[in-house]
């Protein structure tokens, strides 16, 4: 509970709304649909995005606009995919996702005594569902069959 008030309260400092329409679809399928729909909505003009993954209404990974996130955060700040994987209480989770090889790609800091990891994967679509898939079902355990609900939110 307490990671979910940390993530409004971020949302509320950039402005950003909550309570988009999220789709339910399978992981894989979801995830190349939404990530599609966000490039084709924000990428020509550059506007930051939050993409939450959805089980069970708890947020289990969310894809942001680098821009969001000061350590993934580049010069240019033009359109990326960007994790921000956050550990709060979860020590077994940190440690599945710090023995997966792609966990040494990104940035580690700490959020208020909460462990975090940051990575900017650019535009590219097939790196951002690769990693999510693989935190999703290496670290967290589901598989890419399973239903999720994916919401994209913009600034509000």
């Amino acid at each position: 509970m307490k990671m979910k008030k940390i993530l409004l309260s971020l949302l509320a400092i950039f402005g950003i709304t909550v309570g988009g329409k999220a789709q339910t679809e399978e992981l894989q399928t979801g995830l190349i649909n939404t990530l599609t729909t966000t490039a084709n909505r924000f990428e020509k003009s550059n506007n930051a995005f939050l993409i939450n993954i959805i089980k069970d209404n708890v947020v289990i990974l969310q894809i942001v606009h680098g821009g969001l996130i000061e350590q993934a955060r580049t010069e240019e700040n033009t359109f990326n995919f960007s994790f921000n994987v956050t550990f709060d209480n979860e020590k077994d989770n940190q440690n599945r996702f710090t023995a997966l090889k792609i966990s040494k790609d990104f940035k580690y800091y700490e959020w208020d005594g909460i462990p975090c990891y940051a990575l900017n994967v650019g535009n590219d679509k097939n790196k951002a569902e690769e990693i999510a898939i693989k935190i999703l079902t290496k670290v967290y355990g589901f598989d890419s069959k399973d239903l999720f609900e994916f919401e994209i939110i913009r600034p509000g």
